[in-house]
């Protein structure tokens, strides 16, 4: 007598590798999908303007979604060919629509929660390819309508993971550079410009601000913030063009903690000392008009700046400081 044993494969139950199979297909769909969305949604970010320091304009970002969308179908042709395998379904007629809604989910989770490097951005950004997939893979009422409530279920979980994770940001930021007190980033706000990311060199932290110059951006103002209280007299940085540099004008008290560092006809500056920090604000968009009087109204605006400076919350520094995930929480929340 010859006794067969059973082999893994045979002892496998057929439903049991058809649900599989049925699952793995929307999976496969959506990991496709989301990788496939980067490129395009990226592009229509910068379009939007919604990336900084883009060097391309909008024509390029226009040009950059094309290319992704043409970059993004070889590997969903190659999900679609997994899924004809286990599916038996031939979903090539739909490979441009389910492009478009791939990039479009993922451009409306982009706008409501700025991507992070770190797994929960990541698990977060496969939801909306997700969701497609399975409403293109299963094609009935029930599987479109479960995929429009995931859809909406994911928007409404951006809300408060962006606001957890702009605080572990802001967290990071500050263990990342040193920083010993939230206080030093104070929110100084030149109307007109665009701040750059802040830099800590660990006695002071700079901002600097920028306007938009043919392709490129040049300096027009400068923001400084020293803990204790500095000389409000002393020499103040300056940024013009792409130069940076220190002046030492006049210096004249007006008022309690504040002091106006220029002449009436060439204000620079204001320097402010509240909070145990000492802030020192430079330069901005001189208003139209007579010498005299756009003299005034510049300094006008420099005090009305400086003296509404605050500390930044969660939300400022999550788009005036930049740094990467470094520790595991970091990593894992992000």
């Amino acid at each position: 007598m010859c006794l067969v044993l059973p082999t893994l494969s045979s002892t496998r139950h057929p439903d049991t590798r058809t649900r599989t199979a049925r699952r793995a297909g929307p999976a496969v769909l959506g990991l496709a999908g989301g990788l496939g969305a980067a490129v395009p949604v990226t592009g229509a970010m910068a379009a939007l303007g919604r990336v900084g320091d883009w060097p391309f304009g909008t024509f390029g970002a226009l040009v950059v979604v094309t290319a992704g969308l043409l970059l993004a179908a070889p590997p969903m042709l190659l999900a679609f060919r997994a899924v004809r395998r286990r599916r038996h379904r031939d979903l090539r007629p739909v490979l441009v629509p389910v492009l478009l809604a791939n990039t479009a989910a993922t451009l409306l989770l982009a706008l409501l929660l700025p991507f992070r490097w770190g797994a929960l951005s990541c698990l977060l950004y496969c939801l909306p390819a997700l969701c497609v997939g399975r409403g293109v893979l299963l094609r009935s009422r029930a599987a479109v309508l479960g995929a429009l409530c995931g859809l909406l279920a994911v928007y409404a979980l951006a809300w408060p993971v962006r606001e957890m994770q702009q605080h572990v940001a802001a967290r990071e930021w500050l263990k990342a550079n040193g920083i010993p007190s939230r206080a030093l980033a104070q929110v100084v706000v030149l109307p007109g410009t665009a701040q750059d990311p802040y830099r800590w060199d660990g006695k002071r932290l700079t901002a600097m601000f920028t306007v938009p110059v043919g392709g490129s951006a040049a300096w027009v103002g400068a923001e400084t913030v020293t803990p204790g209280r500095a000389d409000p007299c002393g020499p103040l940085l300056t940024g013009e063009g792409d130069a940076v540099g220190e002046v030492t004008p006049p210096c004249a008290a007006d008022g309690p903690g504040l002091w106006f560092r220029g002449t009436e006809q060439e204000p620079v500056g204001y320097v402010l000392q509240r909070d145990g920090v000492t802030v020192a604000l430079t330069g901005g968009m001189t208003p139209a008009g007579s010498a005299g009087r756009a003299a005034a109204l510049h300094r006008a605006a420099l005090r009305r700046e400086i003296t509404a400076a605050h500390p930044a919350t969660d939300a400022e520094l999550w788009s005036r400081g930049r740094s990467g995930p470094s520790t595991a929480a970091a990593r894992l929340l992000l």
